[in-house]
């Protein structure tokens, strides 16, 4: 993949994401889609909220991903990623628009429909981390459901700017742990 694809999947993502979830709110939902930007702590604590918890459950996924049982799983997609040759603006921007779409799809208009626990194990199953083919890659992805669940319901509680920047900043520790972890500077 190059670099200009990873760009237009992420404003894919930061777009059409949303108004899906939109398109979803309004149809089928007797919930406002502005609703899950309602909350109660004050911005300032979703941040700091939002930030611990990523670094926390990307540090956690990063101690997986850099175990030895893991590295053959490590390896395919280290390469992939080292081929896009992605610098620390590219990281922070392809995170902040997976963190935002995705969220507010999953966590805005499925998660209604589905549920905390079901929409958390299709998120992990639609990113490829639930497999029957690699052991390792299902036991990060059991991981990673949980930190997703996680997510989910503090969404219920918070609003969807807390997952939004946790999502975030997960994905920023992990793209930058397995760049720096296989040689590739940032």
């Amino acid at each position: 993949m190059k670099k200009v694809q990873l760009y237009i999947l992420s404003l894919i993502t930061i777009v059409a994401f949303p108004v899906l979830a939109y398109l979803i709110n309004y149809f089928f939902s007797d919930r406002s889609f502005w609703g899950q930007f309602d909350f109660t702590f004050s911005l300032f604590y979703q941040i700091i909220i939002g930030v611990l918890y990523g670094l926390i459950a990307g540090g956690i996924c990063l101690v997986l991903i850099r175990s030895s049982w893991m590295a053959t799983t490590n390896d395919k997609y280290s390469s992939r990623l080292r081929n896009v040759s992605l610098n620390y603006l590219d990281i922070v921007f392809i995170s902040i628009c997976a963190g935002v779409g995705e969220e507010i799809l999953f966590r805005g208009a499925i998660q209604e429909f589905c549920g905390v626990i079901f929409t958390s194990i299709l998120f992990v199953a639609i990113h490829g981390y639930l497999t029957y083919k690699d052991w390792a890659l299902s036991i990060y992805g059991f991981v990673m459901t949980i930190i997703i669940m996680g997510l989910g319901y503090i969404y219920e509680y918070q609003g969807v700017f807390i997952p939004i920047i946790a999502h975030s900043v997960i994905d920023i520790v992990l793209l930058v742990g397995i760049l720096k972890t296989r040689g590739n500077n940032a």
